[in-house]
């Protein structure tokens, strides 16, 4: 999987169109060129920068709802009343109009493209398009749900994807596309909640023996955190049976048979609805009785090893990895480590891509002064509207040798908070006032 370009338009902060370009500047052509790779047209890196507040989470959150759109639009997003949706809340007009998203990606050599538009009501435009000679129409879909070119589905429900149902319905043509879709990508959301639930789940790769232990200590040691072995403690209780079936109820919409088993959409297995499972890990460090739990580490150490096992995973499968805030909670050699594996060819042989936001720029090393690198380096700024903006550091009138870090912390290529230092003499002496 090669994400090539993500375009949407109307989705939280961003009103208008957005696009977010992992192609180098090279790749001129719809097809390859000759003796060429598509690994070798596109960035295996991007970053986001921008100030607070400022919308670069909106993008990948666009991302990470386009996909959930495409996952469970024809399972339990048909739940809702209102096809779920978060348009532009700033103008009165955008919470009316279409929201629009698009992805361009390589999945089996093939260059595709999947775009839909949708308002509360549903779906109002879809279709999915691959390269040959140029583009080809494989379907289309229209507002009232028919669908032309795939056979045996000739319409879908309004609040559903043509691509979602034809895959839950094991199409031969689309079924592969859309498998590969939710596969290929992992999103690692910013906070102790996305910490918790990635080291839960490595506990259960532990003891499932899907992860090898071998490999987590390996990712301890990179780090210098003096693990210097690690063990998985369970827990079991029996639960009432009435909350066990309450249990199930909850987990049910969201345990379709065609969803993937990941991070951020897992169930347990059934035995464990009637028991309560408690999964810890123990981390030893260096002594043979001093053991510790997941409390008991940093907050940096159990930010790596939670991070550190999607982005192994990343390569080994040549997955898209989009993390929000790379560098929070990890110490900056750690996050400029994980930007190298996935530069280094040696090391990413799959083709893996690392999309984040920061607000550290000299992790891509931009200045360096090559158009290759800037074109990694994205910014996002938020207009006096209120409406977010992406744009890319090489639509800027560089020249080589550039201080590209200082120009951007002076404020010349936007993406950086205004502040007003002087107003906390006004709040010092507010104080000093209430407390006469």
């Amino acid at each position: 999987m090669h994400l090539l370009r993500f375009t949407f338009e109307n989705h939280r902060s961003f009103r208008d169109e957005a696009t977010l370009d992992l192609t180098r500047s090279s790749l001129k052509t719809l097809r390859l060129p000759q003796g060429t790779t598509w690994g070798d047209h596109i960035h295996h890196v991007d970053g986001i920068y921008g100030a607070n507040a400022s919308g670069k989470t909106n993008v990948l959150d666009a991302l990470h709802y386009t996909l959930g759109a495409i996952g469970s639009s024809a399972t339990s997003w048909l739940d809702h009343s209102q096809f779920p949706r978060a348009p532009f809340a700033l103008t009165p007009q955008s919470t009316t109009v279409p929201a629009t998203f698009e992805l361009e990606f390589i999945h089996d050599g093939r260059r595709y493209e999947h775009r839909f538009v949708a308002s509360a009501d549903g779906v109002v435009d879809e279709s999915l398009r691959v390269v040959g000679t140029r583009w080809k129409t494989v379907y289309t879909r229209s507002k009232n749900g028919r669908v032309k070119g795939l056979r045996g589905i000739p319409s879908v429900h309004s609040r559903e994807l043509a691509l979602s149902r034809a895959a839950r319905l094991g199409n031969a043509i689309i079924e592969p596309i859309w498998k590969a879709l939710m596969r290929g990508f992992d999103i690692y959301r910013v906070g102790d909640r996305e910490v918790s639930e990635r080291l839960d789940h490595i506990a259960r790769q532990l003891q499932d023996r899907t992860l090898s232990l071998d490999a987590l200590v390996t990712l301890a040691h990179i780090a210098d955190t003096g693990i210097t072995d690690i063990e998985v403690e369970v827990e079991e209780r029996a639960i009432p049976s009435q909350f066990a079936q309450l249990l199930a109820q909850m987990i049910a919409p969201s345990n379709d048979a065609d969803q993937e088993d990941t991070p951020e959409n897992s169930s347990d297995e059934a035995e464990e609805l009637s028991n309560f499972i408690a999964r810890n890990l123990l981390f030893r460090h260096g002594t043979e009785s001093g053991r510790l739990r997941n409390s008991d580490e940093s907050t940096g150490t159990m930010a790596w090893l939670a991070l550190g096992t999607a982005v192994v995973s990343a390569l080994r499968q040549g997955k898209v990895l989009v993390v929000d805030e790379l560098g929070a909670s990890l110490h900056p050699q750690l996050s400029r480590l994980i930007i190298d594996w996935f530069e280094d060819p040696e090391i990413n042989t799959t083709g893996a891509q690392l999309i984040f936001t920061s607000h550290d720029m000299t992790l891509l090393d931009a200045g360096r002064g090559d158009r290759e690198k800037w074109e990694q380096v994205w910014f996002v700024e938020k207009g006096a509207d209120g409406a977010s903006e992406l744009f890319n550091l090489a639509d800027f009138p560089l020249q080589k040798g550039s201080n590209i870090v200082k120009q951007y912390l002076e404020g010349r290529f936007g993406g950086v908070p205004y502040t007003v230092p002087s107003l906390i003499h006004t709040l010092l002496n507010t104080h000093a006032e209430e407390k006469e």
